[in-house]
Order: structure tokens, then sequence, then C-alpha cells
């Protein structure tokens, strides 16, 4: 059974690893395997819709492409759609949620727009039309590494804290989806670099700790070899690098290629600490030279997630 075909995809890492395109592309793994897809983010700076020729994403669903929707959720519409849920109607909510002694206190309460986040998202993994489920994934494009870990932690912090009742019900729900590995794969995202990787183990450890395992790793934009040990690329590299005298044209190209086979020395280095440091299987996608990835780039890295996310 392939990861892609699990209900909960959570898809985290630092900033700046190129999470939210592992995600989308994760996503359109799931669509092309012929899966009803959900991208989800909230709060977030959308890039998904650019991903896929849209325009940006907002709280209101928006088709992709075949299979594919995506979303762009805010707090407020979350807490919203989970009223919606406990008091049915939008009247009561109203009476409820919309006024001012309700809206004071509910600001009050530390976690509860991230709560409502992880609630829909939680949601969305449950919710049917004629007894069938409308989305077979939800792929979830978390924030940031810390940010990801508070959101996480809440329902844990719901039942060690709260009394018994529709709060803990719905946090006791939720912690058993993101606890079970037959719905629920949680994959992390990281670059060959010192800092990426470090807060990358650091986030297993943690998220280990909850008992939501890694599923896989996924380290982005992996340098190419382009001389690899003993072919004739090498052998011209490393001739080049001793030639003399050199024109300045083969000294320029030398000198690129040295500067290629230094990213190349360094991602493998940091490949081998992924491997050493996070309790789960790690997978490589490959550096795009783009100034914006497009759809096509996108189904590209799709195509290499639908191997990389196959159980091994």
């Amino acid at each position: 059974m392939s990861l892609l075909d699990r209900r909960l995809i959570l898809v985290l890492g630092k900033g700046g690893v190129g999470r939210s395109t592992v995600a989308a592309a994760i996503a359109s793994a799931c669509a092309r395997r012929g899966r009803k897809t959900l991208l989800y983010q909230a709060n977030a700076t959308d890039r998904h819709g650019a991903y896929f020729g849209k325009t940006a994403l907002g709280p209101a669903l928006a088709e992709l492409g075949p299979n594919l929707w995506g979303i762009n959720t805010t707090p407020a519409e979350a807490l919203h759609e989970y009223g919606l849920m406990i008091l049915k109607f939008e009247k009561v909510y109203q009476m409820v949620f919309e006024n001012r002694i309700t809206k004071a206190f509910l600001r009050a309460i530390p976690g509860l727009d991230d709560y409502a986040i992880l609630g829909k998202a939680w949601f969305h993994t449950t919710e049917e039309k004629r007894g069938k489920p409308i989305w077979d994934t939800v792929v979830f494009d978390m924030p940031a590494s810390g940010h990801s870990m508070s959101m996480l932690r809440i329902p844990w912090v719901i039942l060690e804290t709260v009394p018994d009742g529709p709060l803990t019900r719905d946090a006791r729900t939720v912690q058993t989806l993101l606890r079970d590995p037959a719905r629920t794969a949680a994959v992390l995202v990281t670059l060959a670099e010192e800092m990426p990787v470090m807060e990358a183990a650091e986030l297993a450890a943690k998220i280990g700790a909850l008992g939501v395992q890694p599923a896989r790793v996924i380290v982005n934009q992996v340098a190419p070899d382009h001389f690899p040990a003993g072919s004739p690329a090498a052998k011209v590299a490393d001739a080049l690098a001793t030639a003399t005298p050199r024109a300045a044209a083969l000294a320029a190209m030398s000198g690129h290629a040295a500067l290629a086979r230094g990213r190349r020395a360094l991602c493998e280095r940091y490949l081998a600490e992924v491997a050493a440091l996070i309790p789960a299987p790690a997978r490589q996608l490959p550096f795009l030279p783009r100034a914006a990835l497009g759809p096509a780039d996108i189904a590209a890295l799709a195509g290499q997630l639908e191997l990389a996310l196959a159980t091994a």
C-alpha cells in the first residue's frame, strides 16, 4: 500500500525548504492515482494556485485539476465551520459565537485558532456525502516546524486539561487519527544542509514523542551528480583541474566543475546525516533551476513522488 493512499498526509518542515512545493506535488500524485484529493493550508501566502496555473487560493474550495481541489482557510472560517458542526444552524451559531462576550472569551483561549485549523483538516477526512467520503486524501501543507508542533500538541493539551465533554471527545478523535499509521502519514521535508537537517531531526523526535512516526523524509533540491566517480565526465574534470597551462575558457569550465562537485559532495554529506538521524526512509527530489515553478514542474515532481512514497 502506498503512502499516497492514506486518508491524511501531513507535510512538515522548516520555512524555506520547499514544503509547499512538496505538498503540492504529493497532492498531485494522489490525484493522478484517481483519489479525490484536497490540498489544505491555512493562513498561508498562497503558492499552490500558481503551481497549478490558477489564481491564489482562499477560504473557498477551488478546483486545481482532475480529482484535485485546494483551500487556504483562516482560523475564523475554521471556527465557523466547527461551531456549525456543534450547533447545526447558522442563526444559533450567530447568537452563540458572534456576540461580544463570547468573542472576547474566545480570543482569550490560547491555541484556539490552531485547534480550529487542525480540527477542520480532521473534519475533511471524515466529511461524507450520501454515505460516501467526499475526500479520499487530505494533504495538509502545515505551517513551519515550531508552529506545526504547537498545533499538533493541542489535542494532547486539551485531553490533559479540559473536563470531559464535546471538546475532549473531538480532541481524542483527532489524536487517534494522528497516531494511526494506516490512515495518517507524516512526511518531513528538508534540504541537504546543516540547519534544515538538524531541525528535521528535532521535529522527527518531537512528533515521535506524540506517537506520530515520520513515514518518509523528502530531501528537496538535491544538487545533481554531474561527475560520478570513474565516469568520463569525472576524468575530464580531473584532467582540466591539473592541466597547465590552461586557456581562460578551460579554466572557467574547470572552476565550474569544481563548484558542482563540491556542492554534490556537500549534499551527500547531509544525506548521510539524514539517514543517521531520522528513523524514516529518505527520498530525494532534484534542484530545479527555475525562477518560479509551474504546472509542468509540479507534474514532474509528482511523478517522482509516486515512486518515492510507495511503501517499502
